[in-house]
């Protein structure tokens, strides 16, 4: 289940820097840094094997879990071993640090003395090796805790959907709150919060070796600031929940609750999990303690008018597009025809007005309709939803035998290339060809359709479309 709070859309008024700068800053640490991780770890296991470590140390292994107790561990080992061999069974017993430490403090007494320097050199560069992969080297570990692990791990990511995710998810809800309490006071609490997430974690793993990455608990954070900065008032949230996908309103801290619960409960009701639920809880707690506490003692620091600006204009377009809605479930055009009128004197061409109004006027294919319709297809920077929809009604007005200008044509063209069917886009390239359109145009279009090629894997038409622009370039 995912429930987000969508209220506002990021404007360019209230640039959200500290926020882009995490961001930037996230992305590049996974890419520049841990991306040398598999090999890393690849290289460690290559020194395990090569040095024949695993036939001395497996027995080992399994006395040491024996007396750790962790008996499920040793069943699920063995039953790896008689299925897949020593390889993977080998990158488990590297994994695990605890493993690690025990043979350091017990190694003289484990192996004859003859073997044990020899053993010793090698596990020592096996541990070097695997100890500087990221996770290990700054990933917060419950059972050797550091400060600068406290903040690092907030920048380290498991994987590349785990960062996209978490990503996706800071900036949903964090240019709000950057807006809402300002650049430093949001760097701060998105800091202290991810330290205190860790601190919870820790103290509810006490024993584990595990080392966490990830900003999910400072993330937690920012929503649970998102929520008391808007406290009480009923504010949009976007809801998926298995088939179930729409928006509802509710007050904002109603979902405060709702939130931790699910982390606790998580906590409890799935112990094999790899998600850091309560990392999740301790942020929801820190960020909604810190801003509520930042509002208590220096309430000079929020930006209200901003948060007032956010809920009163979506509120009230809402409000427009509810009342047309209503007037067309009742079949009464002419009143929805008359707000949609209204709703685009007050707030401009927006996509779904223009559309609504194309709706009603394309019963009588006049020219009203037609302007609308040029002003429909003008549109670009939509969603996958809108291009769907302007497409469609692309589609029906080209059947209906409606005429567009060029810089219409080749503006649909450049928006239909980011679809998973180009038919489209190429219709109106060939139309466009016809006309005796000028070729830089044309070369804009062709370029555009090569890329949507490339993005649907079909490289012999990409080739066909970019031997076009480059015949269209010379010919400028």
């Amino acid at each position: 289940m995912i429930i987000l709070p969508a209220e506002r859309r990021l404007d360019r008024s209230n640039v959200p820097a500290v926020l882009i700068g995490i961001v930037l800053l996230n992305i590049l640490i996974f890419f520049l840094y841990q991306a040398n991780d598999p090999l890393k770890f690849s290289q460690a296991l290559e020194i395990y094997q090569k040095e024949s470590l695993f036939e001395e140390e497996w027995p080992l292994y399994l006395d040491y879990l024996q007396q750790e107790q962790r008996y499920q561990d040793l069943d699920d080992l063995r039953a790896l071993y008689d299925e897949t061999g020593a390889l993977l069974v080998s990158a488990q017993m590297l994994s695990d640090r605890g493993f690690a430490d025990y043979l350091d403090e017990n190694g003289r007494s484990l192996f004859y003395p003859s073997v044990y320097y020899d053993w010793a050199d090698a596990r020592r560069r096996i541990n070097d090796e695997f100890e500087s992969v990221s996770a290990v080297r700054f990933g917060l570990k419950p059972n050797d805790l550091s400060v600068v692990d406290l903040v690092m791990y907030q920048f380290l990511h498991g994987g590349f959907m785990h960062l996209m995710g978490n990503m996706m998810f800071l900036m949903i809800c964090g240019f709000v709150v950057e807006g809402a309490i300002g650049h430093l006071a949001f760097l701060g609490v998105y800091l202290l919060s991810g330290i205190v997430a860790g601190l919870v974690h820790v103290a509810m793993n006490q024993a584990s070796d595990q080392p966490l990455v990830g900003a999910s608990g400072s993330i937690s954070a920012v929503m649970a600031m998102y929520l008391v900065l808007y406290r009480w008032q009923k504010i949009r949230f976007f809801c998926w929940f298995y088939v179930v996908v729409g928006y509802f309103r509710a007050p904002a801290l109603i979902l405060l609750p709702v939130y931790l619960g699910k982390e606790v409960l998580s906590f409890y009701t799935e112990p094999d999990s790899n998600v850091a639920f309560m990392a999740h809880a301790g942020g929801f707690i820190a960020g909604g303690v810190l801003v509520g506490a930042l509002a208590y003692f220096r309430p000079g620091v929020l930006n209200t008018q901003y948060l007032e600006q956010t809920e009163d204009d979506g509120a009230v377009y809402r409000k427009h597009l509810a009342d047309i809605y209503d007037a067309l479930e009742k079949y009464r055009f002419d009143t929805a025809f008359h707000r949609i009128q209204h709703a685009i004197e007050e707030y401009g061409n927006e996509f779904e007005l223009l559309l609504l109004r194309h709706n009603i006027l394309k019963l009588k294919k006049s020219g009203s309709w037609l302007k609308n319709l040029n002003l429909l297809m003008a549109q670009n920077d939509l969603t996958e939803y809108e291009l769907q929809q302007q497409e469609k009604a692309w589609r029906e007005a080209v059947a209906d035998g409606a005429r567009f200008g060029e810089d219409v044509m080749v503006n649909v063209a450049v928006n239909f290339s980011r679809l998973g069917n180009l038919e489209s886009s190429e219709a109106i390239f060939r139309a466009l060809k016809n006309r005796g359109t000028d070729a830089e145009k044309l070369m804009r279009v062709a370029n555009f359709i090569a890329k949507g090629f490339t993005r649907l894997q079909q490289p012999d038409k990409q080739q066909q479309y970019r031997d076009i622009a480059h015949a269209l370039m010379r010919g400028v």
